[in-house]
């Protein structure tokens, strides 16, 4: 088990990702505390073709800077307990190859295509912060996860796909004595999945719909919705070579404010999307993608962008299981806070497996200029350089339950200030934290 575990995480790093993926996007750094899915056991089946997968975990931590601020830091251990469930198909599995009959005894038919794979499960996490302070206390809550999958023929030279993913996001206010800055977001997918022949060229059609709901009146001013329309394309030239390319057109507008004390800040534009990339081996040991392509979008009366967007990452494999992977992008992205942002973003990690332990060592610098803010906040334009880094230790025993430790660093800096001024206007923070959790697949 341990094994395949190691092989599917390494394997991860070395995913083809589309260079121009829909504009659906959320633009946080990390949208569920624990979101990962570390064991999972057989499951429990229910009915003839479905199996049901229960998991359930505990955590405690601690962070230095609940509220996000720049000074007057608070501090809070932390208790969560999560609760998950997966409903998925039954996968069906071939003949044995060889097998032979006995004289009379008839073969079994071949066994035909699955027809339908389809999974959905839901995660529930109840976050607490542990202190006496009222302001730190009501900050917890419950978060929750539920997504979906569904593929009707999916060996089939045209087969269907769904997606759909809900989240409520949880985050501390960073203003004493004012609300969680608390949201839904809900994204969906439909599309098509073409194979003409072969399974060596595929290409795809799909539509994608991103809502961003702040549950607080106050902050409605923020939603937005988009939904894009993208066409992909993907050729498997060698064994270890792929070539791919991205096209979307997307329409992005303010919702759900329609007379609030405070109107929408959320202009509408249509950016349009399109790249294309290869990924490839370049030795046994070495991996490398390359991507380019070009972003355009004119904000209603606000930014606007005409610009390449690049991508690179090499990755190396110094041992059987460790690897160390390298990457650069640069790209603009609609925004919340603002029309859109540009990002320069360096990433690095490396993953090392000690016997059962698979540790990790992850970082991010993001050079960031957001563009368009509305002048109800304060000036059009606003830099930040964003650091992350995070070291992380899982322990996997079997299949059914894991430990997992997380230490993580986050730290913006900037220098701009909202018109509304006051001792916690100051966008800038520093924040440590600290996970201990374990994880138990029923």
């Amino acid at each position: 088990m341990i094994q395949r575990f190691l092989a599917v995480a390494i394997g991860c790093l070395c995913g083809i990702h589309g260079v121009a993926r829909a504009q659906v996007s959320v633009e946080t750094t990390r949208l569920v505390e624990g979101a990962e899915s570390l064991v999972e056991g057989p499951g429990y089946p229910v009915g003839e073709g479905t199996v049901v997968h229960p998991i359930v975990g505990l955590e405690t931590g601690f962070t230095n800077n609940v509220f996000y601020t720049d000074s007057n830091t608070r501090s809070s251990a932390i208790l969560r307990v999560l609760v998950e469930a997966a409903l998925g198909s039954k996968t069906i599995k071939p003949e044995v190859a060889g097998e032979t009959y006995i004289e009379d005894e008839e073969a079994p038919a071949e066994a035909s295509n699955q027809a339908l794979i389809y999974r959905l499960g839901a995660r529930l996490s109840y976050t607490q912060y542990l202190s006496g302070t009222d302001a730190i206390s009501d900050q917890g809550g419950l978060g929750a996860l539920v997504n979906g999958h569904l593929e009707v023929h999916p060996k089939d030279k045209v087969s269907f796909m769904a997606d759909e993913n809900f989240l409520r996001d949880l985050r501390p206010t960073n203003h004493f004595g004012f609300q969680q800055t608390n949201r839904i977001v809900n994204t969906s997918a439909v599309g098509l999945r073409i194979r003409p022949g072969g399974g060596a060229m595929q290409g795809s059609l799909r539509w994608d719909n991103q809502i961003d709901f702040f549950e607080e009146e106050s902050q409605r001013f923020a939603n937005r919705m988009i939904n894009a329309i993208a066409a992909g394309y993907e050729w498997q030239l060698f064994p270890y070579t792929k070539l791919f390319a991205d096209f979307n057109y997307s329409f992005i507008g303010g919702i759900g404010n329609d007379g609030a004390a405070i109107p929408s800040i959320k202009r509408s534009a249509q950016p349009i999307r399109g790249g294309v990339g290869i990924a490839t081996a370049l030795s046994a040991l070495i991996t490398a993608k390359l991507n380019a392509g070009w972003a355009y979008a004119s904000y209603d009366g606000g930014a606007s962008y005409n610009t390449p967007v690049l991508g690179a990452e090499i990755g190396y494999r110094y041992s059987p299981l460790g690897r160390f992977f390298a990457a650069y992008s640069w790209d603009h992205r609609d925004s919340i806070n603002a029309d859109f942002y540009r990002d320069h973003l360096v990433r690095a990690g490396v993953e090392q497996p000690l016997g059962r332990v698979l540790g990790g060592l992850f970082g991010e610098v993001h050079l960031r200029k957001y563009q368009g803010i509305s002048p109800d906040i304060g000036p059009p334009q606003r830099d930040d350089v964003l650091l992350i880094g995070t070291l992380r230790a899982m322990y996997v025993h079997r299949d059914w339950l894991a430990v997992l430790l997380e230490l993580r660093a986050q730290s913006v800096a900037t220098d701009y200030m909202p018109v509304a001024g006051g001792p916690f206007a100051d966008p800038s923070f520093t924040r440590l934290d600290a996970t201990l959790g374990v994880r138990a697949a029923l």
